[in-house]
């Protein structure tokens, strides 16, 4: 009776004995540089720096000259104040866990909104005939969503990357293929800010590097060939209206 006494007793249990069932390691604090560039350089905002670019370093500024508010408040809206409120939805509902974009947890549903939210982005300017490439670089998302979400089924791929190889990939295909400029500065400037948000996000742990090197491939490959298909279409409906 005794020896059954002191085996209850918690006493009786040595400090390596005594670990809690439940313990859990603290967690390392994240480095507050790598989140404010992974948050600045978020995918949903790359459609608002695209367009404000082409403001920026091409003739857009003079061609809709004071114009800038109709174009950038539609692409604002759609392609983040709806993604953005869905999430938030989704995860006050309890469908999904987090904002993660890269997170298993959430399945089809947060990319299947904003493909949703580009495809009336596209409808809104295509009533306003616009060229085909701006239609083209609106495009864009909807193919790397697609492209995404199959990679997604089999293997973690950033979407951070792609979001930002999506934009490099734009602005080469428009200077070269459609204004014939060479805006060097800016090309050293946006590769320089890839490399700190994929660094970014391998200090944070999201993505191996693997995982980083092809997201971005995925981003600027596919954007740069869907702007220019949009700028050939184009060409050969000018060429038929002749």
């Amino acid at each position: 009776m005794e020896e059954t006494t002191d085996l209850l007793n918690p006493d009786h249990f040595t400090n390596e004995e005594k670990t809690p069932l439940s313990y859990e390691p603290p967690k390392e604090k994240e480095p507050i540089l790598a989140q404010m560039i992974s948050i600045i350089l978020h995918p949903m905002f790359m459609g608002v720096y695209t367009v404000s670019l082409l403001f920026l370093y091409t003739d857009f500024n003079l061609i809709f000259a004071g114009q800038f508010i109709r174009f950038i408040t539609p692409i604002l809206f759609l392609s983040c104040v709806v993604p953005a409120s869905s999430m938030y939805f989704l995860k006050r509902s309890g469908l999904i866990k987090n904002y993660n974009l890269n997170s298993k947890d959430k399945g089809f549903t947060p990319y299947l909104i904003t493909f949703l939210s580009y495809t009336l982005l596209i409808y809104y300017f295509q009533s306003a005939h616009l060229y085909t490439w701006f239609i083209a670089i609106l495009a864009t998302p909807l193919l790397l969503i697609t492209i995404t979400a199959i990679i997604k089924r089999f293997w973690k791929i950033s979407i951070h990357m792609i979001g930002i190889g999506a934009l490099i990939g734009c602005t080469l295909s428009v200077c070269y293929n459609i204004k014939g400029v060479n805006p060097f500065v800016l090309f050293i400037i946006l590769f320089i800010l890839a490399g700190c948000l994929g660094v970014s996000r391998l200090i944070l742990k999201r993505h191996t590097p693997a995982q980083v090197y092809v997201g971005f491939l995925v981003g600027l490959v596919g954007a740069y060939l869907c702007v220019w298909i949009g700028a050939y279409w184009g060409f050969v409906m000018f060429l038929k209206n002749l």
